[in-house]
Order: C-alpha cells, then sequence, then structure tokens
C-alpha cells in the first residue's frame, strides 16, 4: 500500500460517503505526508491520494477533493486506510443528517 518509512496507520471503518469530510491534524513539528486510500464493498479501492499538511496544522478533505465528483456514486459507503509519516489524528465528519431518536414520554 505504501513505501513511507515509520508509517503511522488507522483505518475509519464506519464507513463515509460522498459529502463526508475528515479532518486530519498534524500533532507533530514537521510536515505530515499522508496516503488515503478509499475502499468500498464490491469495488476497486480509490487512491492512494497523497497530501501534505504542515506542522502543528489541521486540514479538511472530502473525497470529492480527490477525486471528480461525477465519478462518485451518490450513495456509496467507503471506508478509508490512513497512512502518515507522522502521527496525525483524524476525525471523521459525516455531511448525512442524524436521524433523532424519537421521544419517551412519561406514562
Amino acid at each position: 500500500m505504501s513505501t513511507m518509512v515509520g508509517n503511522w496507520k488507522m483505518a475509519i471503518t464506519d464507513g463515509c460517503t460522498p459529502g463526508d469530510q475528515l479532518y486530519l491534524f498534524n500533532i507533530s513539528p514537521g510536515n505530515a505526508h499522508v496516503e488515503l486510500t478509499f475502499c468500498a464493498e464490491g469495488g476497486q479501492p480509490l487512491g492512494p491520494f497523497r497530501v501534505a499538511i504542515p506542522a502543528h496544522r489541521t486540514q479538511a478533505l472530502a473525497l470529492e477533493d480527490l477525486v471528480d465528483p461525477d465519478a462518485l456514486p451518490p450513495n456509496q459507503v467507503y471506508s478509508v486506510v490512513v497512512v502518515s509519516d507522522r502521527p496525525v489524528l483524524v476525525q471523521p465528519d459525516p455531511a448525512r443528517p442524524t436521524v433523532p431518536k424519537p421521544r419517551r414520554t412519561a406514562a
């Protein structure tokens, strides 16, 4: 998957859909070189896509930032593999609205 030495690897398996964003925070004092690979059930992996994140900075990325949006099936769910040569924190941010849970009424 990667030729980087000293990799930090993580996966987001909850599933990301087109429109979701990933916030990548480089917690190190040097630039982080990150590879993102998106995997969907029954499809070929997309990537790896390479981005550089400056030291102590956050970068928001959406799948559409990396791939032609017209090439993406609208409701396809992807898992994401993140590989970096420096420590990074990854926070997924779903674009889809959350469905509120029904309120329980007192009986």
